[in-house]
């Protein structure tokens, strides 16, 4: 495929709001839409399909860690050896294999050069989209399979097995024409690729699946709302109000479909972002503290050195966890 066809957008892309870009500066972790594009909105229909090489081999082969606000991200690779950094993980795979990248991960890869694969980006409403067409347990099982960061080895006897490299082929192939039906030939294949991925790594496995009752409808529910509001510290009461439930019944649903409290959640996330913060950007302690609500920096230092048994200064100066810097720059 030529750059010209690499770089072609199945979406209709409309700019952020200036106070969303600004806020993506503040966080110090860059945040782009492809790897060093500016954030922009994705749309029902925003997906991009490109191989490893279109964007890595004119980087070194290196790609810095950064994130995707509204954007999934999948990485199949086909052939070759990445060095890959997940938020906290850091793994090396060999091909086959395949890296999920849920919105707001933090990510990073170091491909051995000539690697082979594909990189395939698409947006939060195209994936609720295709999370509703399956059954009620199968939208459960893809759900999870998108919203859980890993870096997962494939049996190479198991790949073969499945249409994987014949789909990322056509993926590939239909990403680039201009040719009416494309966006439906798009979202049909990618439907097969996932599918296909998640026989060969499904998370949970097969008969350790969460029943999709209505505990479990609540606490994902609950738990997009807490992504999208954890930085205010909303008490539980308002969370459950916007939920169009109860206080008792949420914690209850907690309880039973996460094993832990509402509260447990939310500062979960906040811990989370903390560690990213901490270790992707050079903003001091006090200012990560108000990057992430907290009015006092004290209080949150005595959160997270209570949470995470050492202080958020002493976690930053583990070995490991030096700041990111941008695209082109040098560390």
């Amino acid at each position: 495929m030529d750059a010209a066809s690499r770089n072609m957008y199945f979406s209709s892309m409309v700019s952020r709001t200036t106070a969303a870009a600004a806020a993506g500066r503040r966080s110090g972790i860059p945040a782009y839409f492809l790897y060093g594009e500016p954030p922009r909105a994705p749309d029902s229909h925003t997906a991009h399909v490109e191989t490893i090489a279109a964007r890595s081999a004119l980087l070194d082969w290196k790609i810095r860690p950064h994130r995707h606000r509204d954007l999934h991200q999948l990485l199949y690779v086909q052939r070759g050896r990445v060095a890959v950094s997940l938020d906290a993980q850091r793994v090396a795979l060999r091909a086959p294999a395949v890296v999920i990248m849920p919105p707001g991960c933090v990510h990073a890869f170091d491909f051995q050069r000539h690697s082979a694969g594909v990189v395939i980006t698409f947006g939060t409403d195209l994936s609720r989209l295709m999370t509703r067409r399956p059954t009620a347990d199968e939208s459960e099982r893809l759900a999870r399979f998108l919203e859980t960061a890993a870096a997962l080895p494939l049996d190479p006897k198991a790949r073969r097995e499945t249409d994987l490299d014949a789909l990322a082929a056509l993926l590939l192939r239909e990403f680039a024409r201009s040719a009416p039906g494309r966006d439906l030939a798009v979202g049909g294949l990618l439907g097969a690729l996932l599918a296909n991925l998640q026989r060969l790594a499904e998370y949970p496995a097969p008969g350790h699946r969460t029943p999709r009752t209505p505990e479990v409808e609540l606490v994902a529910r609950f738990r997009r709302e807490v992504d999208r509001h954890y930085r205010e510290h909303t008490d539980i009461a308002t969370y459950a109000r916007h939920l169009g439930t109860s206080a008792t019944r949420l914690r209850r649903a907690c309880r039973a479909a996460a094993g832990e409290s509402p509260i447990d959640i939310v500062h979960r996330r906040l811990l989370v972002e903390a560690e990213r913060q901490l270790r992707y950007t050079s903003m001091s302690v006090r200012q990560v503290a108000w990057y992430l609500g907290f009015k006092d920096p004290g209080y949150f230092s005595r959160f997270f050195t209570r949470a995470r048994g050492a202080s958020p200064r002493a976690f930053r100066n583990a070995p490991g966890h030096a700041p990111a810097t941008a695209p082109g720059s040098t560390a």
